[in-house]
């Protein structure tokens, strides 16, 4: 499977399919992007998960200031999910950023299987923000890591 998969930086073509990836993965209005807003601005990065023309997984980044990155959002398609590919994309993001980076993110506590990945990748947990989260009610767990 990961064989078959490409990792590279989305174009205008996924635009469409990175919308609807987002919408599968997120029921929550308060998480759904347009992704269109970011796509031609210079601080964000997208990088997508492509198998043949499908977008399976994708990575939404804002870069801060010269080296601190948040992590907006991170999805995989539900058929493609616990294979790894979210693991792939945060290697290629992290492969990709300057030494001594920080890299920022917030999660739903909820969101275990979300928690796990980062605490994979040795991010740590910075704080709470209590009731952050609307639709369903969650905290927002706060983690960074510096590379």
């Amino acid at each position: 499977m990961k064989n078959s998969l490409k990792i590279r930086k989305a174009n205008e073509f996924d635009l469409k399919n990175l919308n609807n990836l987002n919408s599968k993965s997120f029921k929550a209005l308060t998480k759904r992007l347009d992704f269109l807003n970011f796509f031609n601005k210079k601080n964000y990065e997208i990088i997508v998960a492509a198998k043949e023309k499908s977008i399976v997984g994708y990575l939404l980044s804002l870069n801060v200031t010269e080296n601190i990155y948040e992590i907006i959002s991170i999805a995989v398609g539900s058929y493609y999910r616990k294979k790894g590919i979210a693991s792939l994309l945060m290697s290629d993001f992290l492969g990709n950023k300057k030494v001594n980076s920080k890299i920022i993110l917030e999660v739903a506590n909820k969101n275990k299987v979300a928690i796990k990945l980062y605490k994979n990748f040795l991010f740590d947990i910075d704080g709470i923000r209590k009731d952050y989260y609307k639709d369903p009610i969650d905290d927002a767990i706060l983690m960074s890591k510096i590379i």
